[in-house]
C-alpha cells in the first residue's frame, strides 16, 4: 500500500493546530478540574489580598477622606511658628471642619484649622506642621489658630 501526498500534509496541520486548540480551554476549578488548593495556601493568599486591599484603595482614592485623612490621633507632630519649634501630640481630628487638637507637653491644648494656599508672607504667619503618614513619608501641612 502507498501513502500519498495527503497523510503528511494532514500530520502537520494536526500539529500546528494542536497548541491553539489547547490554549482554549477553560480555567482550572479547584478540586473539579484536578488543580488543588491546601489551606494552608488558600490562607496565605487571602491574609495576602486582605494587606494589599487597602492599599490599592488608597492609591486610586487618596483624597475621598480629605487633606487631613493621613492624621490620626496619638500621632507625634513637630510644629514650627517663626522661629519656634515645639513637639507636641495630636488628640484630635476633625476632617469634616478640617481642624485638629494638638495637646503639648505642658498639657495644654490648641485647636489648629487647615490653612487655605497662601503667600509667603501669609505663611510665615501660619504653623507648619510636620509628621510622618504611615508610609514613612514627611509631610507639612499649615495651620492657622482657631479664633
Amino acid at each position: 500500500m502507498r501513502m500519498t501526498w495527503h497523510f503528511p500534509l494532514i500530520g502537520i496541520l494536526a500539529l500546528s493546530f494542536s497548541p491553539a486548540l489547547h490554549a482554549q480551554r477553560p480555567p482550572a476549578i479547584p478540586g473539579v478540574t484536578g488543580t488543588l488548593v491546601t489551606p494552608e495556601t488558600a490562607k496565605e493568599e487571602k491574609h495576602a489580598e486582605d494587606k494589599v486591599a487597602p492599599a490599592i484603595k488608597d492609591a486610586l482614592t487618596p483624597e475621598a477622606k480629605g487633606p487631613l485623612s493621613d492624621l490620626i490621633p496619638g500621632i507625634t507632630v513637630v510644629i514650627r511658628h517663626g522661629t519656634d519649634v515645639t513637639e507636641g501630640t495630636v488628640s484630635n481630628v476633625d476632617v469634616g471642619a478640617n481642624e485638629i487638637t494638638v495637646r503639648y507637653a505642658s498639657r495644654q491644648t490648641q485647636k489648629l484649622v487647615l490653612a487655605d494656599r497662601a503667600s509667603d508672607e501669609a505663611r510665615a504667619m501660619q504653623y507648619a506642621v510636620e509628621y510622618k503618614n504611615d508610609t514613612n513619608q514627611k509631610m507639612t501641612r499649615y495651620f492657622r489658630p482657631k479664633s
